[in-house]
């Protein structure tokens, strides 16, 4: 089993863990044997391939949490809406896709808003179908900075995702595409900038500007971040 930090995180007060997936039985008893135990439900009734995804998400956020320094790392608990439930004090943020699984943590004393997202790169008539529900006609123009449209699209649906995850445990709201529309491209250190199209609380009012960063976490997955505190978000 790989366990690795990923280098694009550039500060070492936040940890992220990624991990290969394995789908067969054997995998959950090598996990399981580690401490990473499946809740009774969904040991129950979840299929392979999910039990298989959440144990390698949670195996990932248990060593992010190590690697911050926290000898005995708490279990990651599951909320009401399914989003990971973080220790008091911790922040995270775990994703799985096409055998790999990742998760990010920090303590909210250094990184107030912290989300991760991986997805494979989108197929060109996957595209077309979904194009109009993950954009509006003003990001299109932001298209260019990017090799092809299916990296555009896979991109931009990753960092929605990934700031969704950041500010869900501040709205307790699911966020649908257009509650963020991208406002900027820095194709030179990879950083693309979300505003938020409406106002949730006193802190997070339209307009309000993350910055995320995106790179390719293997050939054919992307990987974005969120990691930043209140003052680093401009309105």
């Amino acid at each position: 089993m790989q366990r690795f930090t990923c280098e694009a995180v550039p500060t070492s007060k936040i940890a992220m863990v990624s991990t290969d997936i394995c789908y067969d039985a054997r995998y959950l008893q090598r996990l399981s044997s580690r401490g990473i135990q499946l809740p009774e439900k969904m040991h129950h009734e979840a299929v392979l391939k999910r039990k298989c995804e959440f144990s390698a998400g949670r195996y990932c956020a248990f060593y992010a949490q190590k690697n911050l320094g926290i000898e005995i790392p708490s279990k990651v608990g599951i909320g009401s809406n399914r989003e990971p439930v973080w220790p008091s004090g911790i922040v995270g943020s775990i994703s799985h896709c096409q055998g790999k699984a990742v998760a990010v943590a920090a303590y909210q004393s250094d990184c107030k808003y912290l989300g991760v997202d991986i997805e494979p790169l989108i197929k060109p008539q996957t595209c077309s179908q979904i194009w109009d529900s993950i954009l509006c006609e003003d990001e299109f123009k932001y298209r260019y900075h990017f090799l092809n449209e299916e990296l555009f699209l896979t991109t931009i649906f990753s960092a929605k995702e990934s700031l969704y995850k950041a500010i869900f445990p501040y709205i307790n709201v699911i966020a649908s595409f257009d509650t963020a529309k991208l406002t900027g491209v820095d194709p030179s250190s990879r950083v693309l900038y979300l505003s938020l199209s409406r106002s949730f609380n006193a802190t997070l009012q339209h307009g309000c500007t993350f910055p995320i960063g995106y790179q390719m976490f293997t050939d054919k997955v992307i990987l974005t971040l969120v990691r930043c505190n209140t003052k680093t978000i401009g309105v």
